[in-house]
């Protein structure tokens, strides 16, 4: 039984000989390629590259969109940078969320462009010593087999295949390491001055946008700005409430008196005073008389002045209020009450 899986182990080991002869081939031949792209990168993008980002960000400040478009055309970004860059700046209408998002997608498909030229050489460089390995240690059993029954041209055989798979393996992961490294630097480079550059854009058109929305505003003001002070002051009330000519109907369902010449306060106020004075003081009814005979013929002057002077306080003020009110038929009932307290103050 263990002779049988020994048996089996060899032939499988033995069979996969070709197959991983052929695969170092193939991957010797795909790092030819990827060193002549490499070489032909260095000539071409590598020489005509001529990157100045600061210089750059200086000649977009201020621009336009045909401005922006001028100044990159002049710049020396790669052509697939410049690309990206026209696509953001004629997106200039587009909403700011909008063209951020639209900038971030441009940097990750550039992201996978050199990730992909990357991934190939990256791929190499770890795959190649694991099958230059396999391809070492597959000949050696029946090169040890052929040692030990004395035949040395087999044994010679294998060491050859042994070594040839061996050092295949290792110049094809060496050559795609060093690539791989070389251009991952140049591409986290362009990545950097590509990103640099598409926030100076949007950073510019959203100033631009924002200078033009304010230029806007100030010089279109809406008509009735302007006479909004004149209308407030024409429609407002007069200070001390007094109702204007027209007024609508108080509620209760009288109309409102119409505007009379303003007369100063000082003129309303003794109105009833002078009445008082230029006629003769009223006579008390009968009861009345009885009982002011019944009373002390005599007070203090003092006292009976303090009276007056605040009985004549009250009607003003009753007046005053009557007056604000609009209803003039107050007048009446104030000098009713008048005549009425005059005697007793007397």
């Amino acid at each position: 039984m263990g002779d049988l899986v020994k048996e089996i182990l060899r032939v499988v080991s033995s069979s996969l000989q070709i197959p991983t002869i052929i695969i170092l081939v193939l991957l010797i031949l795909l790092t030819i390629i990827m060193l002549g792209s490499f070489i032909a990168e260095i000539f071409t993008e590598r020489r005509a590259l001529k990157m100045n980002i600061p210089g750059l960000v200086d000649q977009l400040q201020g621009k336009g969109t045909t401005g922006m478009k001028e100044a990159i055309e002049a710049s020396g970004l790669l052509n697939r940078q410049k690309e990206a860059c026209r696509e953001l700046i004629n997106r200039v209408s587009y909403a700011d969320d909008t063209r951020e998002a639209l900038a971030r997608q441009l940097i990750a498909d550039e992201e996978i462009n050199y990730g992909k030229i990357v991934k190939i050489t990256d791929l190499i460089s770890r795959v190649a010593p694991m099958f230059g390995l396999m391809g070492t240690l597959i000949p050696l059993g029946p090169g040890l087999i052929a040692l030990g029954q004395g035949d040395t041209s087999t044994l010679s055989a294998s060491l050859l295949i042994a070594f040839d798979t061996t050092v295949a393996g290792l110049i094809s992961g060496a050559v795609s390491y060093v690539i791989s490294g070389i251009r991952k630097n140049w591409y986290e480079e362009y990545m950097i001055g590509l990103e640099t550059i598409m926030e100076t854009i949007l950073d510019v058109q959203s100033t631009e946008r924002e200078k033009a929305e304010a230029e806007l505003n100030n010089g279109h003001h809406p008509a009735g700005a302007k006479a909004t002070p004149a209308a407030a002051k024409a429609g407002a009330p007069r200070q001390g409430g007094r109702p204007q000519q027209g007024r609508a109907p108080q509620q209760g369902g009288r109309p409102a008196p119409q505007q009379r010449k303003p007369a100063p306060q000082t003129a309303a106020v003794p109105q009833g005073a002078e009445a008082a004075a230029s006629r003769p003081a009223a006579q008390p009814p009968e009861g009345m008389m009885s009982r002011k005979t019944q009373m002390q013929p005599a007070r203090n002057s003092k006292t009976d002045q303090t009276l007056v002077q605040r009985t004549f306080q009250e009607e003003v003020r009753a007046a005053e209020k009557a007056m604000m009110e609009g209803r003039m038929d107050g007048l009446d009932d104030v000098q009713d009450r008048r005549t009425l307290h005059r005697p007793e103050a007397e």
